[in-house]
């Protein structure tokens, strides 16, 4: 079992920056990767929606990554051809591990990793923008919406919760009780479910259309194609 994809309830890449000890947290984290003392490998989330992207052909794309952790599956993108990859987090350890991961992998010149909260910090506009278990940290994540919808020129996908049917209630009770959780060891973190309608109106809004909607699990992947002409 991997950090994405815990036994108990869907856990988050958590960038929101309004608690210190979030970024603290994972640079001791990503500290411990690097060293060796910790295993990192990507979750099945991850995976399928890196799969996704790759079906979609990131070659001639420029790519934006919001709490991209180490950095995996940017440079997994990149390594297939993208033509460049921003990938920002709050860990600077995360940071450093995805340099490090970048460089191993032949992409570090193509690759820019800087320690930033993709809610506040002024995006850059690129083709392609991915957040993977990033919305569900951010208790109002319009912000976050807000900021990130309107970098993506082309493509926009994201990785959540799911908000909706018997799944949506499930992930409500278990994110609620890994709340308590997480207050009574006093670790940083938590988990929201957020409106995935709410999340696609803002999307149609901005001229995007839906191209791939699915659950897995307990985790909800969306790929939004932005219209011609709609920039």
């Amino acid at each position: 079992m991997t950090e994405d994809e815990p036994s108990t309830a869907p856990s988050c890449n958590c960038p929101d920056d309004t608690d210190p000890r979030i970024a603290r947290y994972f640079d001791r984290r990503n500290e411990r990767r690097r060293s060796g003392k910790e295993h990192y490998e990507m979750g099945n989330v991850t995976r399928h929606l890196l799969d996704t992207l790759l079906e979609l052909d990131p070659h001639h794309h420029t790519v934006f990554e919001g709490g991209c952790g180490p950095g995996a599956l940017l440079v997994e993108l990149l390594a297939a051809g993208a033509t460049a990859g921003v990938g920002v987090d709050l860990s600077s350890e995360a940071v450093g591990y995805a340099r490090v991961r970048a460089e191993e992998a032949g992409v570090a010149e193509r690759a820019e990793f800087v320690v930033a909260d993709a809610a506040t910090m002024a995006a850059v506009a690129q083709d392609w923008v991915v957040l993977d278990k990033v919305i569900c940290c951010y208790p109002d994540a319009d912000r976050l919406l807000d900021n990130t919808i309107a970098a993506a020129r082309s493509l926009y996908a994201f990785a959540l919760p799911v908000s909706y049917g018997w799944r949506g209630a499930m992930a409500r009770v278990l994110i609620g009780v890994e709340q308590l959780f997480l207050r009574v060891i006093r670790r940083p973190c938590p988990a929201y479910v957020h409106d995935i309608g709410r999340i696609e109106g803002k999307l149609l809004a901005a001229g995007f259309a839906s191209i791939r909607r699915e659950s897995l699990g307990m985790w909800h992947v969306g790929v939004f194609a932005r219209a011609a002409g709609s920039a």
